[in-house]
């Protein structure tokens, strides 16, 4: 096998490695890639060695303080993340980093070193220690821009940890589950207050969010405008800004008068006025928590085993492809980033399926 190469110098083939080291980028270079990387190692070795001889850092504060500053104070006023983005780095920091050796050491003793047992130390799966890995990331480059430690990640590995990455797998309701599911919210309406809820999600596939956040005035002239998404206690934007429109089913037509009429009545009843679809007893708008408890008390109910909100989502888009709606249709219709999104959901075509689409095909 060619030893791996990627620039040539004076007529010789060498593997460039381009790292960043006290905010200053250093090449490295190796006959082969493992050399580059060698060499890489050693200088680390040698350069944290010095420093400590200097240890120019003398920052008093804990890891923990320095922690929770950063948190407060950048992380929680970041645009440059999503508000369900800084919530996930911040569990990360609050149930993995916090209350560990390393939370409680001082900021000027805290190397590389540190950061690298820790992470060898955990317990996580790959998932979990690369969210940790992006706090710690952030919060590194925050702490060496005001002086507060030297560059205690540059250096750090992430090690190898189990892999819990979900199943390729598309999971659907079946036809049976959805006739279930829509029966059951026509039975048990009067007992279930977000009963309208499944019914929208079957005929429209949109996320959770965009649900919990609709108006009565989203429904207009024979469609459903999708104008925004209630997640984390906000009403922002759809997710990539998916702005769209979806015919109204007939049967979704009829579920909303009803719907609009018992909401109207509990209104009066209890002296709130919304112009939302889905709320409280008092008018306030749910939480996706608070809607898979009640989604996993009906399911109980009526004798279906519990899926995830975004189920209903990913049936209406295979429903789609089954009928024969045009992929790109298909893709507007879902509010997709790309169709490349939508692409998987018709790959996912049962083989009984396959075959008698192949069987149909004749030229005799």
């Amino acid at each position: 096998m060619a030893t791996k190469t990627n620039t040539t110098i004076n007529g010789k083939d060498y593997y460039r490695l381009s790292r960043t080291i006290d905010g200053k980028r250093k090449q490295f270079y190796g006959r082969s890639k493992s050399e580059a990387e060698r060499k890489y190692r050693e200088y680390l070795e040698r350069h944290y060695s010095e420093k400590d001889a200097q240890r120019y850092y003398h920052d008093n504060a804990l890891f923990s303080e320095r922690a929770n500053e950063y948190i407060e104070d950048v992380l929680s006023h970041s645009q440059r993340y999503a508000s369900a983005t800084k919530e996930k780095y911040e569990e990360a920091y609050r149930c993995h980093i916090k209350g560990s050796d390393l939370d409680r050491m001082r900021m000027r003793d805290v190397k590389p070193s540190d950061v690298q047992r820790f992470y060898n130390g955990l317990k996580v799966s790959k998932q979990t220690i690369q969210n940790v890995n992006k706090f710690m990331s952030g919060f590194g480059r925050w702490l060496m821009l005001n002086d507060y430690a030297e560059d205690i990640i540059t250096a750090v590995e992430i090690p190898v940890k189990p892999d819990n990455k979900k199943s390729e797998t598309i999971v659907v309701w079946s036809d049976d589950e959805v006739r279930c599911i829509i029966d059951g919210c026509t039975r048990l309406s009067q007992r279930f207050r977000a009963w309208f809820m499944p019914i929208v999600m079957i005929y429209t596939g949109l996320r959770l969010g965009e649900v919990l956040s609709l108006r009565y005035s989203d429904f207009d002239n024979g469609m459903l405008n999708v104008r925004r998404q209630y997640t984390h206690g906000e009403v922002k934007d759809p997710k990539y800004k998916s702005f769209r429109s979806i015919p109204i089913h007939d049967e979704l037509k009829d579920a909303l008068k009803k719907h609009m009429m018992m909401h109207t009545l509990e209104m009066k009843k209890n002296g709130y006025e919304t112009e939302y679809l889905f709320t409280t007893e008092t008018g306030h708008l749910y939480d996706g928590a608070n809607i898979r408890r009640a989604l996993r008390r009906f399911y109980k109910r009526i004798g279906v085993e519990y899926k995830e909100p975004h189920t209903y989502r990913r049936t209406f888009c295979t429903r789609l492809c089954k009928a024969g709606v045009p992929i790109q249709t298909a893709s507007e219709l879902m509010g997709h980033k790309n169709i490349s999104v939508t692409a998987k959901f018709y790959a996912n075509i049962s083989n009984e399926e396959k075959a008698s689409a192949i069987n149909k095909l004749s030229w005799c």
